[in-house]
């Protein structure tokens, strides 16, 4: 299921710009070291593919911290989350029905 960042998501992403390097970024910094190492094909393949996949792997493992950190402050914080919302809302429409039934 795909998940919608929210403002406060935003900010952190923002914060951890160097963690974050987009796709592109990383590529151009591979293609400097196998330059600079002076890499076959193959090797400098490889060695970008690993980046982009570490840095993939990352930023799923940050997205997982970040939710469940927010989870946490949501749940200290003693405030409704959507689930609850959606309950209550469910709610509410049975009550409606019932009353219009009457």
């Amino acid at each position: 299921m795909a998940q919608q960042r929210n403002p406060f998501q935003e900010g952190i992403y923002a914060g951890l710009g160097l963690a974050l390097r987009t796709k592109e970024r990383i590529e151009d910094f591979a293609k400097k070291i196998v330059h600079e190492h002076e890499m076959n094909e193959d090797e400098g393949k490889r060695f970008m593919d690993d980046l982009v996949k570490q840095s993939e792997e990352t930023k799923t493992r940050l997205d997982e911290v970040i939710e469940k950190r927010l989870e946490s402050y949501v749940a200290e914080a003693g405030l409704p989350t959507k689930a609850d919302i959606d309950k209550l809302t469910r709610k509410i429409t049975e009550l409606e029905k019932k009353l219009d039934q009457k």
